[in-house]
């Protein structure tokens, strides 16, 4: 009887010490979750960063999740949360993000945002001052190209509300359209984004002026993840065209950017002058 109790006991041992492994084996598996700030359709997103998550799910060896959000004021909401582990963002939502909630900036992506004036080709701009009276399309006023966009053209004497409407669409994708049927005269867009169009959306658009250059989207890790895994995803992303130059390659071809460096000093403080007005349009937009 001795012996039969020490066998159970045993078979209990063994089996509470499988279900032990098999829980640390799970825990040590949990999903990334990489949120994508939502300046396109998702579509769009999820099949552009498919390269990079493959490759850092490899690197990683660890499952890696993409998913962005219905619009940016929601995506900003789930940072704070915050639901993701990683995020891909524009800088002056990153130092936002920094300054608020403790997201830590690693990587920013190359080259810098073209911030551009375009309209449709059959109705093409002769000069800024045309936009006096007219109606100008945004697809979100939080972007920093709107923002920047909004300070140059009160530098040239026009101003939102008094000089011009404004009107917007979900994503930047749809600008093309609102352009092309009329309804308004010109938009303000990355570059990025109006590659992004459709070809025969583009085809059909004409940039009148890229009016100033910001900086390039930052990849930023939540404040939960600790010191050596902040190391890990930087090497592992400042890596990429090195270690994966097949799927790197895939990734630059789809979103237009031509690389990934370490941000330079002074860049994400570049961005305070856009933090109040950021803020308070999240707040607005809620």
């Amino acid at each position: 009887m001795a012996q039969s109790i020490h066998r159970r006991g045993f078979s209990v041992a063994v089996m509470s010490g499988c279900f032990m492994s098999k829980v640390a084996s799970a825990q040590a598996v949990v999903p990334l979750e990489m949120g994508l700030l939502p300046n396109i359709s998702a579509r769009a997103l999820l099949s552009q960063y498919q390269p990079l998550r493959e490759y850092l799910s490899r690197a990683l060896q660890r499952p890696v999740h993409l998913s962005t959000a219905s619009d940016w004021s929601v995506f900003h909401q789930r940072m704070a949360s915050p639901e993701y582990d990683l995020v891909t963002t524009a800088p002056h939502m990153a130092r936002l993000a920094q300054l608020d909630h403790g997201w830590q900036p690693m990587v920013q992506m190359l080259p810098d945002i073209k911030c551009l004036l375009v309209c449709a080709a059959t109705r093409p701009l002769r000069s800024v001052a045309e936009l006096r009276g007219k109606t100008l399309v945004l697809s979100n006023p939080q972007s920093l190209v709107a923002l920047h966009g909004m300070r140059w053209l009160a530098s040239v004497g026009l101003r939102s509300g008094q000089d011009f409407g404004l009107v917007r669409t979900p994503t930047d994708d749809s600008v093309g359209n609102v352009l092309l049927r009329g309804d308004a005269t010109a938009a303000l867009i990355s570059d990025g984004e109006l590659r992004s169009m459709p070809e025969v959306v583009r085809d059909r658009l004409r940039t009148w002026t890229a009016f100033a250059e910001v900086p390039g989207f930052m990849i930023l890790a939540s404040a939960r993840v600790d010191a050596a895994m902040l190391r890990q995803f930087r090497q592992h992303l400042l890596a990429f065209a090195d270690a994966s130059p097949a799927e790197a390659a895939a990734f630059m071809r789809a979103t237009g950017f031509t690389g990934i460096r370490e941000i330079a000093p002074g860049v994400l403080q570049s961005m305070d002058v856009y933090v109040h007005a950021t803020r308070e349009k999240l707040v607005n937009a809620s």
